[in-house]
């Protein structure tokens, strides 16, 4: 197993996701037209989007590790479920951001309240997107290396 594939793809999985909110908030509040960065609207777009992004890179992802490691891609329902792992993790983790406001308001209360709030909450939201992501891709990633027999 190539370790330094896994930890590569760690990192870029977790900028990809972390960069998720702010196409939401600032891309997605702009087309849709949404004024109050708290809209709800907005934290439904950003849960939808981050469990369907999240998905589909972790299947890719997983697909890459396994083919990696075994040489070719041996057990695609072992990789469909490492992937849901990884998003049930990613999800989680966002669920404990939003609904625990003290952990969002630790990343938040960094900045200037000068600051455009769609920023702001973007930020918020990456930090925990991006260590979400990293975590649920080592584990998966891991998990998919397995080549069984």
């Amino acid at each position: 197993m190539d370790q330094s594939l896994i930890y590569l793809l760690m990192v870029l999985n977790g900028i990809l996701m972390a960069a998720l909110p702010f196409g939401v908030y600032m891309g997605g509040a702009k087309v849709f037209g949404f004024q109050d960065p708290a809209s709800s609207s907005l934290l439904l777009l950003l849960f939808i989007s981050t469990l369907c992004v999240s998905y589909l890179i972790s299947l890719g992802t997983m697909a890459v590790i396994q083919h990696n490691s075994c040489g070719k891609v041996k057990n695609m329902k072992q990789i469909a479920g490492n992937a849901g792992l990884s998003t049930a993790i990613i999800a989680l983790i966002l669920a404990l951001a939003v609904y625990i406001p003290g952990l969002k308001g630790i990343v938040t209360g960094l900045f200037s309240p000068t600051l455009d709030p769609l920023v702001a909450i973007s930020v918020g939201y990456a930090y925990f997107l991006f260590w979400g992501s990293v975590y649920g891709i080592v584990i998966g990633g891991y998990l998919s290396a397995n080549c069984g027999d």
